[in-house]
């Protein structure tokens, strides 16, 4: 049974013949197909080198997760609970903060 919040956007960037990029394209799917991900968009350095550039993507597979670098390189499912679970403490820390100025 799946407790947590799902991630809004996932979004990798990938380039072609790069094995570890596969890899994460594949736990990616997985996280999508099990509702974990809302949106999963793909990027490949190739095709848009724009987008790449527009992030400051120079190393591959990158993943961003709302927004936010959460990786580079390769990715367990327990990788992304726990950037999720950092994400969320530090979101209700700065709200707490926010009221409390």
């Amino acid at each position: 049974m799946n407790t947590m919040k799902p991630i809004q956007e996932m979004v990798i960037f990938v380039e072609p013949d790069c094995v570890a990029c596969a890899r994460v394209l594949e736990a990616a799917t997985l996280l999508r197909q099990q509702g974990v991900v809302a949106r999963l968009i793909v990027i490949d350095r190739l095709r848009d080198p724009e987008s790449c550039a527009k992030y400051g993507v120079v190393i591959y597979p990158a993943v961003f997760i709302n927004g936010r670098l959460a990786f580079y390189g390769e990715f367990s499912p327990h990788d992304v609970k726990r950037f999720v679970k950092q994400e969320s403490v530090s979101l209700i820390h700065s709200q707490l903060l926010q009221e409390y100025l």
